[in-house]
């Protein structure tokens, strides 16, 4: 079941109105009905979920509505407390926001794990397009082997290019015929290698329904692709009846892929392979149509559009809302500046632009902490990797290339200067966690506004998204992070207690002094 189903299930079973309901969670009326009918998105507030829980729990204390509730459930509830009951309901209500904390850490760790694009020389599959006869001919090439022939044709004739074109991409029909055969997939994936290397771009619309699975799994397919940085993801952000279905490949003015097919009966179904300009520029035509209605899905950068990307962080530091920031070490913002500095000079990059842009995030970041709340959630490492220099800085948000690594000292003051804006700004707060040392992203999240993910691993890419599903799915993952209890503090008082006493232990494994008071 769907949150908007278990909703209209308890209200239902309780004889609860939506205006009932409003009062006791503080929402409006009109903004129950539409979660009610699934025309809002599962409710991402706890708080809000935890105060339904309690009341639909002190609603159920007749036995036929435990027994409803049970059957439902699936568990016996009949000898629950009041309490015990709301907790139940509320984790019932909260398993479709659970599904999708787990899809995203599915999709962080195969993030962290992904190589850059294949360099391997093409297999011996591929058609010519020496032997092609009147360019005038259309080419017609029959079901999921033909439509394979038809895109090695249609990628040979763009390397053939001397100048480089956009690709424009777009196929709802099944993937089976790019993944199904290994050697097959091998050639796709060199070809477009070559074809990217060769400085062609690409815009392709993503297959998606609003379905976070759908949206993530088909970035994780592109994504050796996507670090090139030389590829423009979109959607179309409406749902469509999935009857009709169509391919279109284009490479405008050299060669244009199209077919159709009902459902997902693709074999024996024509792909059409086009050479004359006339017909290529008609189905360029349809695709920049439809690329109209679609909505960019992300950006992506790579060291190539740095400065790109630069000016996107400023923006969104800019944008004022509540925060959360996990990173594989500590973040850049409450890193201090004369540690910076530090870094800077023994790295041999000192004199950058990296020192100003590091004042500016620092004032965005300040002024952002006078009005929403921002959580830093901090793994402390090992002390003795710290005294031994393995402890990297967070600099591949940047999308610096080498890694740079702490001294004891610089992470000392680095701590030392989180415990300093612990105790300046009420708004600032700090998580510790105790989560696997080896996760190499960082995810940083405003509330309805957007998310950036970096891969810290070499090579570094970002990915910056404002998508309305993946922004609220990747929110949801690290307030679960937040809320996790059995592996997270963050009590204020002792989590400072924590720091004083991580301080301590790292002081005398690097062999320095305690500051005298």
């Amino acid at each position: 079941m769907q949150f908007a189903e278990k909703l209209d299930f308890l209200m239902n079973m309780t004889n609860t109105t939506n205006s009932a309901l409003a009062l006791n969670v503080r929402l409006d009326a009109s903004h129950i009905s539409r979660l009610r009918r699934g025309q809002r998105r599962a409710l991402r507030n706890m708080a809000c979920i935890d105060a339904m829980a309690e009341y639909f729990a002190r609603h159920c204390e007749e036995g036929y509505r435990r027994k409803a509730l049970s059957d439902t459930m699936e568990a016996d509830m009949g000898a629950f407390g009041t309490k015990d009951l709301a907790e139940r309901i509320a984790r019932w209500l909260s398993e479709e926001k659970a599904g999708e904390v787990r899809t995203v850490e599915h999709f962080l760790t195969g993030l962290t794990q992904t190589p850059p694009q294949p360099r391997e020389p093409v297999p011996p599959l591929c058609e010519s397009v020496s032997s092609d006869p009147d360019p005038a001919e259309v080419f017609v090439f029959l079901g999921v082997e033909g439509k394979r022939r038809a895109v090695i044709r249609f990628l040979n004739a763009v390397l053939a290019q001397s100048r480089p074109v956009t690709l424009l991409l777009f196929s709802d029909e099944p993937t089976d015929w790019m993944t199904a055969d290994r050697r097959f997939a091998s050639v796709w994936a060199s070809l477009m290698s070559q074809v990217l290397e060769r400085g062609h771009r690409v815009v392709v619309i993503h297959t998606i329904s609003r379905d976070l699975d759908e949206m993530l799994h088909a970035i994780g397919q592109w994504m050796p692709l996507y670090m090139s940085g030389a590829i423009e993801p979109y959607f179309y952000p409406k749902k469509r009846d999935g009857i009709f279905k169509r391919t279109l490949f284009i490479a405008p003015g050299i060669a244009a892929v199209a077919s159709g097919s009902v459902g997902d009966s693709v074999e024996g179904a024509a792909n059409l392979l086009f050479r004359d300009r006339a017909s290529v520029e008609a189905h360029e035509k349809e695709f920049l149509r439809y690329l109209a209605m679609c909505k960019p899905l992300m950006r992506i950068f790579t060291f190539r559009n740095r400065d790109a990307y630069l000016e996107t962080l400023l923006e969104f530091e800019k944008e004022k809302s509540d925060a959360v920031i996990r990173t594989e070490s500590l973040s850049l913002l409450t890193m201090p500046e004369e540690v910076l500095s530090g870094i800077l000079a023994r790295s041999g990059m000192e004199g950058t632009e990296t020192s100003g842009l590091h004042r500016l995030r620092t004032n965005l970041f300040e002024s952002l902490l006078e009005t929403n709340d921002f959580w830093e959630i901090v793994r402390l490492p090992d002390p003795d990797a710290v005294a031994e220099g393995k402890i990297k800085a967070a600099f591949s948000v940047t999308l610096r290339g080498d890694p740079v690594c702490y001294t004891a000292e610089e992470f000392l003051r680095h701590l030392e200067h989180l415990v300093f804006l612990l105790g300046r700004f009420e708004h600032f707060h700090v998580c510790l966690t105790r989560s696997a040392a080896d996760e190499r992203y960082t995810v940083y999240a405003k509330e309805d506004l957007g998310v950036i993910v970096a891969k810290t691993s070499d090579p570094p890419i970002v990915l910056a998204m404002r998508e309305g599903n993946m922004n609220a799915a990747f929110w949801d993952f690290l307030q679960n992070m937040l809320r996790e209890k059995s592996c997270c503090e963050r009590d204020r008082d002792r989590v400072l207690e924590k720091l004083g006493e991580y301080i301590g232990k790292l002081r005398d494994a690097a062999g320095m002094r305690p500051e005298t008071p």
